[in-house]
């Protein structure tokens, strides 16, 4: 370390150095040590050596990197009560969980808060942190246990998630994340002590956990407590629809949910359904998140008859739902109906057009605290980004309006810009992605600097330069009434 430091010009005393060699000898030896364990027996000794030598070298030239600065692990420990591992991932070994988790383990401790994200607890690890768990149990409220197991072999992994997990069972929590751990069934099940004992839980989050539908049945299984849960984060799962009509039996137990989230899980249509009509149990949700799954149109009309039992929604993401022209109508149509303090919305990616563009931008018009609209990935092309400009002028509380990859040529985004410009509070403008010619960038370009918003523009290198045209006039005659609603709500 510290000849390399000499060679780069780099200022490392001899004491650094020997306390990052100290450091880092022992983080490569300990992450060899897991390396060569098996669940069928141990790697070839040439394979933990290399694992040793590699693990070395990358910590090494990490600090050479970092202009020869190393600092040794520290833990935040926050004046709110709050123990917080989240850092560089290291494996934890007896010896280092005993002095990490120190706060923790003191006599009279108070900590209310965990989180033990990137570091990875094998069984003599995890003794320790359960040890320090229950210390705690009186006032802990708040764990996160997410990312703990990474690079275990999978019988040592689940076996520090039963101690962790039965750890817990004393404590009173509000709030339990075991995202980014490798669970599948098996490791939903190894947390089964925590999941079945706390009869007030607010918050559960399993993002990222491989929850397939034999996972979801396990989680539905142990989570009968769940009339006071207010918030339940799912998020790239497999879960499909049967997994989802597991999920959707807790929401139906949780009349108070107020920020639910089953994104990029593999969800069709039944299994949307079955997710709302669930969460048309109770009437408090802020937030809905079932954004990338393939719901399709068919899940519009539950989608609207839950929008309109929500009077408190503030933020729908229904990005690459594939709803079609079609249901985002119906979708946009409940929305102007209800969500009177609507602040996000998210349709990208869901094939609308023009046509569409009518219903969403009735329902836009007369949101008076939309911050955020996300239309990116559609086929609005100039016609529908007229429409929805006519909508972002009536709204004074725009910051964020994304319309990259929409075929619009220069009169849409002209028309982008005049609106979003005249936004007081605007923070961005994304054009990008569509076929505006240079011509007309500089002239969105100048709309943008002449009301002293050129800082809120979006990057604009990859539009794909076409002939301008100008706006055809438009064929109503079969827009299901969508013009006569847009001239009442003063968009004509």
């Amino acid at each position: 370390i510290f000849t390399m430091g000499f060679i780069k010009g780099l200022p490392i005393s001899d004491e650094s150095a020997h306390a990052a060699a100290v450091s880092f000898e022992s983080k490569a030896y300990t992450a060899a040590l897991v390396a060569a364990r098996t669940t069928t027996g141990n790697r070839p000794l040439s394979e933990t050596t290399n694992t040793y030598a590699r693990k070395l070298s990358e910590l090494v030239l990490e600090m050479i990197k970092n202009n020869g600065k190393f600092e040794a692990d520290s833990v935040q420990t926050g004046s709110s009560g709050e123990v917080d591992l989240t850092g560089s991932r290291d494996f934890l070994t007896t010896e280092t969980t005993e002095r990490v988790l120190a706060a923790l383990l003191a006599p009279g401790s108070t900590i209310k808060r965990i989180k033990f994200s990137t570091k990875s607890f094998g069984r003599d690890a995890a003794a320790v942190a359960a040890k320090a768990l229950k210390n705690v149990s009186a006032t802990l409220t708040d764990a996160d246990i997410s990312d703990v197991i990474a690079g275990r072999p999978e019988d040592e992994a689940l076996d520090a998630l039963r101690a962790i997990s039965a750890a817990l069972v004393p404590a009173r929590l509000a709030r339990l994340n075991l995202s980014d751990n490798a669970l599948g069934e098996k490791g939903v099940r190894a947390c089964a002590d925590v999941l079945t004992s706390q009869p007030a839980l607010e918050s559960l989050s399993l993002q990222n956990v491989g929850c397939s539908i034999n996972a979801c049945r396990a989680v539905a299984e142990l989570v009968t407590k769940s009339q006071d849960l207010r918030q339940l984060h799912l998020f790239n799962n497999m879960s499909d629809n049967e997994g989802a009509g597991y999920m959707a039996s807790i929401l139906a137990r949780a009349p108070r949910m107020e920020d639910f989230r089953m994104a990029s899980s593999r969800v069709g249509p039944q299994g949307g359904m079955a997710l709302c009509q669930a969460l048309c149990t109770g009437r408090s949700l802020v937030r809905l998140d079932v954004s990338d799954n393939p719901m399709t149109e068919e899940v519009a009309p539950a989608l609207a008859a839950l929008i309109r039992a929500q009077p408190g929604l503030k933020a729908l993401n229904l990005n690459d739902t594939s709803l079609t022209n079609d249901g985002a109508v119906v979708v946009a149509l409940a929305l102007a109906e209800g969500a009177p303090a609507l602040e996000e919305l998210g349709l990208a990616l869901n094939e609308i057009t023009a046509a569409g563009a009518k219903a969403v931008a009735v329902a836009v018009a007369g949101k008076a605290h939309l911050a955020r609209l996300n239309l990116r990935e559609n086929e609005l092309e100039d016609r529908g980004a007229v429409i929805i400009a006519r909508a972002v002028e009536k709204v004074a509380t725009l910051r964020t309006l994304d319309l990259c990859g929409n075929q619009i040529k220069r009169v849409g985004a002209v028309a982008a810009a005049k609106a979003a410009a005249s936004r007081p509070h605007l923070e961005l403008l994304a054009l990008d992605e569509n076929m505006v010619s240079e011509a007309g960038l500089d002239e969105v370009r100048a709309v943008m600097a002449g009301a002293g918003k050129a800082g809120a523009l979006g990057p604009l290198d990859d539009n794909m330069e076409e002939d301008d045209e100008e706006l055809e006039e438009e064929d109503d005659e079969d827009d299901s009434g969508l013009s006569a609603l847009m001239a009442k709500a003063g968009l004509a």
